[in-house]
């Protein structure tokens, strides 16, 4: 329920509710600056509290805006009000070996090649502490493995809330168009999986994610 606004960070986007300009050369640290000045003028500035859903690339670009804001890094903004957030194929451990072969040298395909320095320097758990006045953030992760660009256990790396994981029949685009039908999955609960079994789509499993943590 609410607004559901998208933000683009390339500049021939020409259909999100907000764009910036950039390209792939714009390390993901910079697009995490601009996502979230933006977030903060246009939200948490205004006492708004904001949930986010992230597919691929995105979840590293959400995950780095509330790292660094909570560091106080040079350029980010004071603090933000984010609540939920669920990343889709994000690869939070790097892409595939095969990928980023296809990725190429571009400066955010480098980014997210496993161990690099940006990666690195996120450390091993989401950024959820109420540090500095930031809200304290649920997170939930979802990846699958049949994916082919973010392995199954880099979807879901990084210590988060929750973590859900297909088994098969869902692949990297899929995870943000399949809003319908049921699919063999599991999801961690504290620190144990669920055995295999039906679960709902990956789109539905984050419109719960997000409607089951807010208030407004």
């Amino acid at each position: 329920k609410g607004n559901l606004l998208t933000f683009g960070y390339y500049t021939n986007n020409k259909k999100c509710s907000a764009n910036v300009t950039g390209s792939r050369e714009t390390p993901i640290k910079d697009v995490a600056k601009k996502f979230a000045n933006y977030v903060s003028k246009n939200y948490t500035k205004k006492g708004i509290k904001v949930d986010v859903v992230a597919h691929s690339m995105g979840g590293l670009v959400v995950r780095a805006a509330l790292h660094y804001t909570h560091k106080g890094a040079k350029g980010f903004p004071d603090k933000l009000y984010i609540e939920d957030v669920v990343t889709l194929g994000t690869p939070h451990a790097g892409i595939t070996k095969s990928r980023a072969k296809l990725c190429g040298k571009a400066r955010q395909c480098t980014d997210m090649k496993p161990g690099s320095s940006f990666l690195k320097a996120l450390g091993s758990k989401m950024p959820s502490t109420t540090k500095n006045g930031n809200m304290s953030t649920d997170w939930t992760t979802v990846s699958s493995y049949n994916d082919g660009t973010v392995s199954e256990s880099s979807g879901i790396a990084g210590t988060a809330n929750h973590e859900v994981q297909y088994k098969a029949g869902i692949n990297h685009g899929q995870l943000i168009t399949k809003t319908t039908g049921s699919y063999n999955g599991r999801i961690k609960y504290s620190t144990k999986w669920t055995k295999f079994h039906k679960r709902v789509s990956p789109v539905e499993q984050a419109r719960l994610a997000v409607y089951w943590h807010a208030t407004t």
